[in-house]
């Protein structure tokens, strides 16, 4: 895996490199996690027939077609050299297998260190990165293995377009994603609210579109305790996957977001109440080497038994996060009722705290624009009328107009 790497130099080096694994690993090693803690899964390549559970052949034979050339681009931003196949190859061979570990009872849980990612990989087409979906060949593996039910929570910054698309029609994974939307402007533009899911499926992908740039720990924490927790609790998986982008994090090049790695801990810590504790972890983003390294391993902590350390009882989100969560609440609501009484709560609050700081403006509006009501009969009523945003405007005809400015 270390191996795929862009051929053709470029005035700056492409962010998905090798270097990404081999922080996460130095750190893991000082800290002595890994060797020590953990133990090691032999990575193993995926067969055609596994991989033709997710995706097309046509889509396979492109990936397996770069073997033979030296440099090759699926998009202008997802490269490929003579290594990347197999590199996927294994990628996916290793989350197939730790899933399956997992579900054996053999592991309680695990983290698949890999790269390339995976969850912009669709059905069809190798995009943002990603050649095969390793979450997706991951989430079908546990149901070979006896899972009835997965969940998929990505917190990777970007949406998993490729996810959602393999199983929005299949509503035993339920996929929930939480990244950068901004009205479909950033990339890779999919992941609206109003998008749930199609074919008897609807309901099971949840997506929490922000709406802006710089979120951090509290509107994720405050969407997990109200929108993912509760739906993931009544859907009641065999097994959870993270996508685990840390793209999110705070310090990443891409993502310009704000999480720290507290906030993926707790997060982490959050799902691992779920399913029985049976947690897999599977690498996606994340750019920035320091911001990679210590967030992954503040979740491979969480793993291992250790307490997050930060208490989240009185979350606050910021304006535009709770926004988002009440309209994803809102789409939602119809497909997951237990929503129903956080979501009246949470929207009563919000529109008192929209009167208030309505009353706020006017109250304001009046003490500094207007100005003392005596202006307005005296030598300052010119003032006055300024003031106000209006301005007295003599016409021909001796009349007079208030003309907004």
């Amino acid at each position: 895996m270390l191996l795929h790497l862009e051929v053709e130099k470029k005035p700056h080096p492409h962010p998905e490199r090798p270097d990404r694994l081999r922080a996460i690993v130095a750190n893991l090693k000082t800290a002595g996690i890994f060797p020590g803690k953990c133990f090691p899964l032999p990575a193993r390549e995926i067969t055609r027939e596994e991989l033709g559970m997710v995706h097309t052949s046509e889509h396979v034979e492109a990936v397996e077609s770069t073997s033979f050339s030296l440099s090759s681009y699926f998009t202008p931003d997802t490269f490929a050299n003579e290594h990347s196949a197999r590199a996927a190859r294994l990628a996916a061979g290793l989350c197939s297998d730790l899933a399956s570990t997992i579900m054996s009872g053999k592991a309680k849980n695990g983290f698949a260190l890999v790269r390339p990612p995976g969850h912009h990989a669709g059905v069809h087409l190798a995009m943002g990165f990603c050649l095969h979906n390793n979450a997706a060949v991951a989430a079908l593996a546990a149901q070979a293995a006896g899972a009835n039910r997965v969940l998929i929570v990505d917190w990777d910054v970007h949406h998993g377009n490729g996810t959602q698309e393999i199983f929005e029609a299949n509503p035993s994974v339920l996929y929930i994603s939480l990244h950068r939307h901004e009205g479909g402007r950033f990339y890779p533009g999919t992941g609206a609210a109003d998008e749930v899911g199609s074919l008897g499926a609807e309901g099971y992908s949840v997506n929490v579109p922000w709406k802006c740039g710089g979120v951090g720990d509290n509107d994720y924490i405050f969407a997990f305790q109200h929108i993912v927790l509760p739906i993931a609790k009544q859907f009641s998986p065999d097994l959870t996957i993270i996508s685990a982008g840390f793209d999110a994090a705070r310090g990443d090049p891409l993502g310009c977001c704000d999480v720290t790695p507290a906030g993926f801990a707790q997060m982490a810590h959050m799902l691992n109440g779920l399913s029985e504790r049976r947690l897999l972890v599977v690498l996606e983003g994340g750019y920035n080497l320091r911001s990679i390294s210590s967030s992954s391993m503040a979740v491979i902590k969480v793993l291992l038994g250790e307490h997050p350390g930060c208490e989240m009882d009185s979350v606050v989100p910021s304006k535009a996060g709770l926004k988002t969560i009440l309209e994803v609440m809102e789409i939602q609501l119809k497909f997951w009722p237990t929503l129903e009484a956080s979501y009246m709560r949470l929207r009563s609050q919000w529109e008192v705290s929209c009167l208030q700081n309505k009353g706020k403006l006017v109250k304001r509006k009046r003490c500094i624009v207007g100005g003392p009501i005596w202006w307005k009969w005296g030598r300052k009523r010119v003032m006055y009328e300024l003031l106000l945003g209006r301005r007295v405007v003599k016409n021909k005809g001796s009349s007079k107009k208030a003309l907004r400015i």
